[in-house]
């Protein structure tokens, strides 16, 4: 009938209009990077800004990194936010999901991290200040419905002029996805990343993550309690934009 016809129309029409959004958010959390890793040729920037009472730099306040999708991998340049993290390179490189008969994918998104750092100094008083560090570990990524799961242990090694280590890192961290508007996605999370370093805290981060288009994600962390805490609205600030 016409009346048939024309519902079936509008409802065509509508589902036009208003398509469902695919948002690309970065494959990290506020702080640890999750088992998945970017598509080939899929790239994005990171910047953040309020890390001052985070990092052991005073005066530190912003900075940034880019993240390169590879076949198989992905590739982050990054200014870190800690001590041992300062300008370093990080490979991700995603393990297989299906089974030996290639019939059927994990739920587990897995991947393996390798990542090294040197950072030289020149002080205006004379010298320099030199720090190297390797990391090498496995990130585990279990997706449920609106929920996203993530466990990382790793091991670091660091050898420079403000101390030297080897210590063991375990990264955790369990997000929800709470409402989606015409603004976008909002989800909320809570990160601890625990460390036998000698000269560090154990870290443990709350915040939220406003996916506000496909391309562009902001995360807002008023909470971080470690070495130095950092308590505020709106605390850290990163931005990922995807290209």
């Amino acid at each position: 009938s016409i009346a048939s016809i024309c519902s079936i129309s509008t409802t065509l029409l509508a589902e036009q209009v208003t398509p469902k959004k695919t948002y690309q958010e970065p494959t990290r959390g506020f702080f640890l990077e999750h088992g998945t890793v970017a598509g080939a040729g899929q790239a994005s920037v990171d910047l953040h800004s309020g890390s001052s009472f985070i990092t052991a730099e005073e005066g530190r306040r912003s900075g940034g990194g880019i993240r390169l999708g590879l076949s198989g991998g992905e590739l982050i340049l990054n200014s870190g936010l800690n001590t041992y993290d300062e300008n370093s390179a990080l490979l991700k490189w995603g393990l297989p999901r299906e089974n030996s008969d290639g019939t059927k994918k994990t739920p587990i998104y897995w991947s393996l991290l390798a990542g090294l750092g040197h950072t030289k100094i020149d002080l205006d008083t004379g010298g320099d200040v030199k720090q190297t560090n390797l990391k090498l570990g496995i990130s585990a990524t279990i997706k449920a419905d609106a929920g996203l799961f993530t466990a990382s242990p790793k091991i670091v090694y660091t050898d420079g002029d403000i101390f030297d280590d080897t210590f063991l890192e375990l990264d955790l961290g369990a997000y929800v996805g709470i409402i989606e508007t015409e603004a976008g996605l909002f989800s909320v999370g809570a990160e601890a990343l625990i460390t036998t370093a000698d000269n560090r805290d154990n870290t443990i981060a709350v915040g939220g993550r406003w996916l506000y288009n496909e391309r562009l994600n902001l995360d807002i962390v008023p909470f971080v309690f470690s070495n130095n805490d950092l308590v505020g609205i709106p605390g850290l600030v990163r931005l990922n934009v995807t290209f």
